[in-house]
């Protein structure tokens, strides 16, 4: 069963935030862009290995989708953790494309005008088990044996180990071939490690330790906080900003009207600034005329709030439960 679902990944939903949020020809704009396509690629990598481990029948495990756990002062990322009494399976996807070369000291990926250097994939899932060992130790969780596999999404890439070299041809496959790989790491290990309260305490502890990343997207790509282009989006034109009359929106170019505009404008302002503001802040954003229209809009939506009156501060509430 799925315990932790696929969700959008932050750090993407930050950066077409930000591409909404500047001028087209902003000279960041093809940098915003080639992230979000690199971004994109990796998501897409994530559902299909959803939709592989989708297929195993729900008994048999508790899945968890993009874990960031916390060792030390450090974090670290695990695409997907298959949990059992008998094994945890970590699973890394890689959604590249072209020709793979995996060589005991790296990846090359070459398509027909580029060619990648990479860390070596089984190098870096090994290290991600070390931490997961490690960071279960920490937190006096039972002792189980715990497996990995590097597993390639693209159908169209050639994937080439070198010769020899056999623990990445033993760690390594395609989506496809995700079920029986794993079918395989059971009929080894078939040893009771957990009962179904460890597995529990596990996943609460997993869940609560997840720690979603998230980044100063102005500061990751050097933009000033001038360049933002403020207001309420027109969701047809895309113009800013729309004008706000009589608890409508009004665009004054395409003559769009909405009545919830603003919300993507404050999940905009949240994703490029900070998961909090206070009325007046939003009311500067959106270009609402008074203190009295902003406190309506905000009465809509679902925010946690803290503080009282003209001290309030609203937190936008977790994207992803």
């Amino acid at each position: 069963m799925f315990d932790k679902n696929l969700s959008v990944p932050i750090p993407l939903l930050q950066a077409e935030a930000l591409e909404r949020r500047i001028s087209p020809d902003h000279e960041k704009i093809p940098e915003v862009k080639t992230n979000i396509k690199i971004l994109k690629s990796g998501y897409n990598g994530e559902k299909e290995l959803n939709y592989q481990v989708g297929q195993i029948p729900q008994h048999k495990y508790h899945i968890f989708h993009d874990l960031r756990l916390p060792i030390g002062e450090v974090f670290f990322q695990i695409d997907v953790i298959l949990l059992s009494p008998n094994i945890l399976i970590n699973l890394d996807a890689k959604n590249h494309s072209g020709k793979i070369t995996i060589e005991k000291n790296q990846m090359i990926q070459e398509t027909v005008d580029t060619r990648e250097i990479y860390e070596n994939p089984v190098s870096q899932i090994n290290r991600h088990k070390i931490l997961l060992r490690n960071w279960m130790e920490e937190n006096n969780l039972p002792k189980i044996f715990i497996d990995n596999l590097v597993v390639f999404t693209r159908s169209s890439s050639e994937i080439i180990v070198t010769p020899g070299y056999k623990e990445a041809e033993n760690k390594v496959c395609k989506s496809h071939d995700l079920l029986r790989k794993i079918e395989d790491l059971e009929r080894y290990n078939k040893k009771i490690y957990m009962n179904e309260q460890d597995l529990f305490n596990v996943s609460d502890l997993l869940l609560k330790k997840h720690t979603p990343k998230r980044i100063d997207i102005l500061k990751s790509f050097n933009i000033p906080v001038s360049d933002i282009i403020t207001g309420v989006q027109c969701p047809a034109c895309l113009l800013a900003p729309m004008k706000y009359y009589r608890h409508k929106w009004m665009c004054p170019t395409c003559h769009c009207v909405s009545k919830d505009a603003h919300i993507r404008a404050i999940d905009d302002y949240c994703l490029i600034y900070k998961p909090w503001f206070t009325n007046s802040e939003i009311r500067k954003f959106l270009h609402i005329p008074s203190q009295r229209i902003a406190s309506y809009l905000l009465s809509t939506i679902d925010f946690t709030r803290v503080g009282y009156k003209s001290d309030t501060v609203y937190h936008q509430p977790p994207l992803f439960p």
